[in-house]
């Protein structure tokens, strides 16, 4: 069945698929912002009971940095509704968020395909689809017979960031063993998790040798011959606006506003930044660590809480070379390992492990995580024809290629 339906207000395109006799699952294609900002309290929802959390996917920080995105981008934004895996739960329920955009796998290569939304900041650092929990096979086994029978989609998706031993990597197992009309090819990369330990000297002494350990105290030490030194997070009584204005600007002085790539550097990336952070803060979603030396603000690393864990946004510190050479960031961070295992602190009450969400190549992530996080890829195509044979080959081209050619590729 295909159906298209409309909601108010503002010009909204909605087209509903059902599938199963009787149906387990729909699928709702939303291309426009404003169809989007209609359906906020079911993500919401759905993103309070979410097999694993992904606070970029969550309304209050998508749709600032969806409105602010290029318009001509195509949107294909998927709602899935159906029951859970069991069969119980009601059909209209969301059981999966999936923010695709459609374009070209690569300039060089004329097919398209649905791959992942980011924004154009890029601050969008996790693309893990939201999927409800109890829900996960039904929603990945109504995504592919969307994909299968929808004729004006492209025949080719990519699901991205879904990390690895979480339920989302068994449901797609799953889906791949009993959908036989669908090919998936795997791919992997890795960033860093900081996961709690029984308290903050066991983790130290997991991931730091006595010489780095004893290095960072030669730093704490040169830094407070500086002056007075002071670590602090957000809170409630905090000046909210100053403490933001001075975030974005320490970040701005850095080697990231020199290069046109911290938030003030973006258009309109200060105002934005500022509307995101402010409203993590008021859902108590904010954690904004401080180190100051009197009252100068050295270093700042913000994050999102989501539980059981945490993502890491953005961080910034003094490049100064009087205070540079003590390691702010450093210090910073294994200030944050420390609240982390506090259960009467922000970072620490029911949060289980942080999501560095950067790079694999990251010195400072690289050197305090507990252990490496696996991240999986998968390209996701219909068996037979063009679709089947670009999506095994795709990565192989790619890898063989200059990387200035294989950035511009899609993902």
């Amino acid at each position: 069945m295909n159906q298209a339906v409309r909601s108010e207000p503002g010009p909204v395109r909605q087209t509903r698929f059902s599938f199963g006799n009787p149906p387990r699952g729909s699928v709702a294609v939303v291309d426009t912002i404003e169809g989007i900002e209609c359906c906020s309290e079911a993500i919401e929802d759905l993103a309070e009971n979410a097999v694993h959390p992904n606070p970029f996917y969550e309304p209050w920080c998508f749709l600032p940095l969806l409105g602010a995105s290029d318009r001509k981008r195509r949107l294909r934004l998927l709602l899935v509704h159906g029951t859970n895996d069991d069969g119980s739960g009601a059909h209209d329920t969301l059981i999966g968020f999936f923010p695709f955009e459609q374009k070209l796998l690569h300039p060089l290569c004329p097919v398209h395909c649905l791959c992942p939304w980011r924004d154009s900041y890029r601050w969008t650092l996790r693309r893990t689809p939201l999927l409800r929990s109890g829900a996960v096979a039904n929603a990945l086994a109504t995504l592919g017979r969307w994909l299968v029978a929808e004729r004006h989609a492209p025949k080719i998706l990519v699901l991205d960031d879904l990390p690895g031993g979480s339920g989302i990597i068994d449901g797609v197992e799953r889906w791949r063993a009993e959908d036989r009309r669908l090919c998936h090819v795997p791919d992997m990369h890795e960033s860093h998790l900081y996961r709690r330990q029984t308290d903050a000297e066991a983790y130290f002494s997991r991931v730091l040798s006595g010489k780095r350990r004893r290095h960072l105290k030669r730093l704490r030490r040169l830094l407070e011959d500086l002056g007075p030194v002071r670590v602090a997070d957000v809170d409630e009584s905090e000046d909210i606006d100053r403490l933001l204005n001075e975030f974005i600007a320490l970040e701005s002085s850095q080697w990231k506003g020199k290069i046109g790539t911290s938030m003030a550097s973006m258009p309109n990336g200060s105002e934005i930044a500022k509307a995101i952070l402010k409203e993590a803060h008021r859902r108590k979603r904010l954690s904004l660590l401080t180190l100051r030396v009197g009252d100068r603000l050295v270093a700042a690393r913000s994050a999102f809480l989501a539980h059981p864990g945490c993502f890491g946004f953005k961080m910034a510190y003094d490049e100064d070379p009087v205070y540079a050479r003590c390691g702010p960031g450093f210090l910073l961070d294994q200030e944050g390992i420390v609240r982390l295992h506090d259960d009467g602190d922000l970072l620490g009450k029911d949060i289980e492990w942080l999501d560095s969400c950067a790079v694999e190549a990251a010195a400072l992530p690289l050197s305090m995580r507990t252990e490496p996080l696996p991240l999986h890829r998968y390209v996701v195509a219909v068996r037979g024809g063009v679709s089947e044979i670009v999506s095994r080959r795709f990565h192989r081209v790619m890898q063989a290629l200059p990387w200035r050619i294989r950035r511009m590729s899609a993902f």
